[in-house]
């Protein structure tokens, strides 16, 4: 776990059903975006707020709802808390 992220180039899809986004991201401060090579990639319910997360994935590895996998299940309804604490903080 770390503080913050080394975020690269932000890529969004509302057009598409479900609607997501991706970007690229490095865990080390001084990555340049064309080194960064971990992934997350998201989907929502819906374009517009208040959005729900449907699914995600990090690098080659995705969570979601209905995940069969138990610790994958509960990485995913860790990440749903997590967005509604951000909500609610704002």
């Amino acid at each position: 776990m770390v503080d913050t992220l080394n975020v690269g180039v932000v890529q969004s899809f509302p057009e598409i059903e479900p609607p997501g986004a991706r970007f690229k991201y490095a865990e080390r401060a001084d990555t340049k975006k064309a080194d960064m090579t971990d992934t997350f990639e998201c989907e929502f319910d819906k374009t517009s707020a208040p959005k729900k997360i449907l699914r995600f994935c990090v690098s080659r590895i995705c969570y979601s709802a209905d995940e069969d996998d138990p610790v994958r299940k509960r990485r995913f309804q860790e990440m749903q808390v997590l967005l509604q604490r951000a909500k609610t903080a704002n």
